[in-house]
């Protein structure tokens, strides 16, 4: 029998697999939804740590959100690492996308000269961009992945609370994200109890 610890968010391809951030073990695994056969696809079990690399020689440090871009890449929020680390579906193989290791920050900027400071939540919107809750900076983030430009799209970096009107607003400790096909994205407020929509 397969077992987690604190698992803390999933996605579905489609095709009958499932990915899951395991947060405790630092680890992402895959189930196989016909069968329910678990697998660890990357990270290295029990051991938080930042290394790049193929499956079990990569590591995280309690992954959180996890989102599929549709061409093969699961792109998750690796928190404690202030990350985005990609993996690749086929083989494993995990780089940093966004953010530099271990340096909590608010700098936008091109892959790993932006920092983030704990991101929880990712979500994809389906035209070549993903949007992160970047936890502690009570902001949102938007990352082309054409070329891992990160933006802050809403919040101020440092102010939490909700402010409501025209961007960028405030928000308070966003956790949570999704986007509709028509581009308005939801953001889950968790200090303030409230569900939030951005347009």
């Amino acid at each position: 029998m397969a077992r987690f610890q604190f698992p803390a968010d999933v996605a579905v391809d489609g095709a009958g697999l499932l990915y899951v951030a395991d947060r405790g073990n630092h680890t992402i695994r895959k189930v196989v939804l016909s069968t329910g056969a678990v697998t660890t696809l990357a990270g290295t079990p029990g051991m938080p740590g930042s290394a790049n690399g193929t499956g079990n020689a990569a590591q995280f440090a309690y992954p959180v959100g996890v989102a599929l871009d549709g061409t093969g890449s699961l792109y998750v929020a690796d928190t404690y690492n202030h990350a985005i680390r990609q993996v690749v579906l086929s083989t494993g193989v995990v780089t940093t996308f966004a953010g530099t290791i271990g340096v909590s920050g608010s700098t936008d900027g091109i892959g790993v000269a932006a920092k983030f400071n704990k991101p929880l939540g990712v979500a994809f919107d389906g035209v070549g961009n993903l949007y992160v809750t970047d936890t502690e900076n009570h902001t949102i983030r938007k990352i082309a992945l054409a070329n891992a430009g990160v933006t802050t799209i809403a919040g101020i970096v440092g102010q939490g609370g909700v402010k409501l009107g025209p961007l960028p607003g405030r928000l308070g400790s966003p956790i949570g994200i999704a986007v509709l096909p028509t581009g308005e994205i939801f953001v889950a407020s968790n200090s303030e109890n409230a569900i939030l929509k951005l347009h």
